[in-house]
């Protein structure tokens, strides 16, 4: 390999790597131990890519011809972020590609050891010169990890990771000591996890292991840090513009200081179920596959996601303002669908949110219905700077302009529903979705990842009449709030469902003649199914 370069480490990263080296007490055994799991609860600009990069490469030098699991939610994820961020973390320490190590193919022909156990196929493995293999596993392929023996696993953004198929797709297979030849070195069978702090209900896995590690701390090493600890590395005034641009305290605190947001327990949507709203995995891997191991972004476009019905028209829904937030939803009938979001903040304008963002990623789909259902609040309404065309007729133009018929589903001038009005229609949606022929609700969790944070973290208030809720808008204008997990995205989820729904919902509800619908925020009391 080629000779290590120096790296100045931070304090969390030097605790890290001289963690992992030591052993630790068990004291239900009393004998002395490694620690096999090590969690990094890391901030953003903390410095995760360059310990994950030690990480890959001391497990190389620690087992020759061994075989380890770089694993992440889905093949998507791996193919834009995982894999760049880790060729850029093994760089730091010396090793490059092509050199020491390829990917997605064997290095004998280079005169590379073969690894104890040689994979099938080599479309999705990282192969160093002394025979150590890395082989990316997704969560989103049932099966991708079975058959491996592996003796290390990593988990970057491991938030994300659905808890049951890490389980069943990675961490059985962790079990390879190589014949007995490694069982001794600190990093078999070791599993290292890195985030920033989880900001929705799926990451509550990985913030248990703190408890755990507390409990019992020669099983799990767990490392919390806050970007200040990286300072000398990031621009003086980073810190400053991170404040500036956060939408709210709550996500300044978790993304840049680390530290983990309050439950929201008066919540706007509080019939809002994971386990019932949302879903995962809708891309095609085999386009992916396709794609090779070094793909551009205008590859990743609707012709990865498997839950767009190509035939049906799509919901669009902007809000408006400094940053300007966009769902792309689509009713399939039985159920509707929120399929993508997408966000531009200022200097940037609508036409950038939609000739850059949304009709490059939509393109494939005009072929077979090029239909554009557009949803926006009054504020579309208003005249936009130095123009005499509102922000509606706007972004009208720049669908067309890309090649989109519109069809505009709001009335010109029309005002925005109450806040209880929309509470009352979006939960009962949500709660009675897929029968009384209500559609079912379902969000695409990899695409829209910060919707789903504005809706769990969207508060309720008491309105100004009894036994009336409004919408805690407040992050909005908060300055420590990252604004794409502000408010902004939830006003885009109710504005097509309250339009497209609010009638039927209202009916329904007057035929049950529920009084116990009313919501009264203590409680937020629902109708029963």
């Amino acid at each position: 390999m080629a000779k290590i370069n120096q790296v100045e480490l931070n304090i969390a990263q030097y605790t890290a790597i001289h963690a992992s080296s030591q052993q630790y007490l068990n004291r239900k055994t009393g004998i002395e131990q490694y620690v096999k799991t090590i969690v990094l609860e890391w901030a953003r600009g903390t410095g995760k890519s360059t310990v994950l990069g030690w990480f890959v490469k001391e497990a190389v030098k620690q087992m020759p011809k061994a075989t380890g699991i770089i694993v992440g939610e889905t093949y998507q994820q791996i193919l834009s972020r995982t894999l760049p961020s880790t060729k850029e973390g093994l760089k730091m320490f010396g090793i490059f590609e092509d050199i020491d190590y390829v990917v997605g193919k064997s290095g004998k022909s280079l005169g590379y050891e073969m690894p104890f156990q040689a994979p099938s196929k080599w479309e999705n493995v990282i192969h160093f010169s002394n025979g150590f293999i890395w082989i990316l596993v997704s969560n989103d392929l049932p099966n991708s990890g079975r058959g491996i023996n592996s003796s290390i696993v990593i988990g970057d953004e491991a938030a994300l990771l659905d808890a049951e198929r890490l389980f069943n797709n990675v961490q059985t297979t962790n079990r390879s000591t190589c014949g007995g030849l490694y069982e001794n070195q600190p990093l078999c069978n070791a599993e290292i996890y890195a985030s920033s702090v989880a900001m929705t209900k799926k990451g509550q896995w990985f913030t248990d292991l703190d408890d755990l590690s507390k409990r019992e701390p020669w099983k799990v090493l767990f490392i919390k840090a806050p970007a200040a600890v990286n300072k000398h590395n990031l621009s003086k005034d980073w810190f400053e513009r991170m404040r500036d641009n956060s939408p709210s305290e709550m996500h300044y605190d978790a993304e840049i200081r680390n530290i983990r947001p309050k439950k929201v327990t008066n919540g706007f949507y509080p019939a809002l179920d994971p386990k019932v709203h949302y879903y995962r995995h809708a891309y095609d891997n085999e386009y992916l596959l396709g794609l090779g191991i070094n793909p551009d972004k205008k590859s990743f476009n609707c012709k990865q996601d498997t839950d767009v019905v190509m035939s049906k028209p799509l919901q669009v829904t902007i809000d408006w303002g400094n940053i300007m937030t966009m769902t792309v939803s689509q009713d399939q009938g039985e159920r509707y669908r929120k399929l993508k979001t997408f966000f531009v903040e200022s200097p940037k304008i609508i036409d950038d949110l939609i000739d850059e963002e949304f009709a490059p990623y939509y393109d494939h789909k005009k072929k077979w219905n090029n239909v554009v259902e557009f949803y926006y609040d009054r504020n579309g309404n208003n005249k936009t700077p130095n123009s005499r065309v509102t922000f509606a007729e706007q972004a009208i133009a720049c669908f067309k302009r890309n090649g989109w018929k519109v069809i505009v589903k709001v009335r010109k001038g029309s005002e925005n529903p109450p806040h209880n009005e929309k509470f009352i229609i979006v939960n009962y949606l949500l709660k009675h979705g897929g029968t009384q022929g209500l559609p079912s609700i379902q969000i695409n969790e990899d695409n829209c990842p910060n919707l789903i944070v504005s809706l769990e973290n969207a508060p309720a208030l008491p309105g100004n009449k009894p036994n009336t809720i409004i919408k805690d808008k407040r992050s909005e204008k908060s300055k420590t709030t990252p604004q794409e997990h502000a408010t902004h995205f939830s006003d885009t989820f109710d504005i097509p469902l309250y339009w497209r729904y609010h009638k039927l919902v209202s009916r329904l509800i007057k035929q049950r003649d529920d009084k116990s619908f009313m919501p009264l925020f203590s409680g937020h009391k629902m109708p029963e199914a």
